[in-house]
């Protein structure tokens, strides 16, 4: 008995890791952490296809509501100003920060749709890519919840 307890006594001042040794069993048991399911990269340049309730470029079609993700930062156009905040992913979870915009004026009409478009992004809870290649980004406000769908926006050359 006196050896078992010289045993556990030696085990303990040795610390955790000697513990192994004196119990070999715990040696092998292993964690298991829980596995995120992985979402397509968000990276890139996104122009506004549609919203429930906004028709971008309506009625000038040189108007394009754009999204550009570039590390944990989010910019674009808003239709009438600039706009720029952070944004977090964890698997196909979006969470978008308070964004920041220029303060330009509009027409009414454009004020109205820029703030529906930052409101809803601002609202993100999930995103995906479709098989298409369309961007879904699912939001919910304190007025309504809905997808914005984006499409990527080519990258032009250099030549």
């Amino acid at each position: 008995m006196t050896s078992k307890l010289a045993c556990g006594l030696a085990a303990l001042a040795m610390g955790l890791t000697s513990v192994g040794i004196a119990h070999p069993a715990l040696a092998q048991v292993s964690v298991a952490r829980p596995q995120v399911a992985q979402a397509p990269p968000l990276s890139g340049s996104w122009r506004l296809v549609s919203m429930a309730g906004i028709e971008p470029g309506v009625p000038s079609q040189d108007v394009r509501l754009t999204a550009e993700f570039v590390g944990d930062r989010l910019s674009g156009f808003g239709g009438c100003n600039q706009f720029t905040g952070r944004y977090q992913t964890i698997g196909s979870q979006l969470s978008i920060s308070p964004l920041a915009s220029t303060q330009r004026a509009c027409e009414s009409f454009l004020m109205d749709q820029e703030f529906r478009y930052l409101t809803a992004l601002q609202g993100a809870q999930r995103y995906e890519i479709d098989p298409q290649g369309i961007l879904i980004v699912s939001y919910q406000n304190e007025r309504e919840s809905g997808e914005l769908r984006f499409a990527p926006i080519a990258v032009r050359g250099l030549w």
